[in-house]
């Protein structure tokens, strides 16, 4: 179910930057990888997943160990369904087609890598 779930997001991100939707994109990158990390608590750790929508704790909680580069990205993209969600906590933040662009390519990546070890 959540890796469905998070495809989509990731089909959606994609839809979105193609669209000029750069602030869809961020939050939907955001998405696919709250719900991949989701489904990884489910599957190699056996647990319901917490509904909150911070990237790190999901990390942690799902047992997955990524390189310090992918954690700082990852913290990097967790901070977008904030921003753009809640566009009044941070007045500065637009998303740029750079930022959107950014985004999805340090998303798809670290996705391939933890769909990897989904299906392992």
């Amino acid at each position: 179910m959540w890796l469905g779930k998070a495809k989509e997001s990731l089909d959606d991100a994609t839809s979105s930057l193609d669209s000029h939707r750069y602030g869809l994109c961020a939050w939907c990158s955001q998405q696919a990888l709250e719900k991949l990390l989701k489904a990884a608590a489910v599957k190699l750790k056996n647990q319901r997943p917490r509904k909150i929508h911070d990237l790190l704790p999901l990390l942690r909680e799902s047992g997955l160990e990524l390189s310090d580069d992918k954690i700082k990205e990852l913290a990097k993209i967790s901070k977008f369904y904030f921003l753009v969600r809640y566009p009044d906590l941070n007045k500065k933040f637009f998303a740029t087609p750079e930022i959107a662009k950014n985004a999805l390519a340090k998303t798809k990546e670290i996705f391939i890598w933890i769909e990897t070890k989904l299906t392992e």
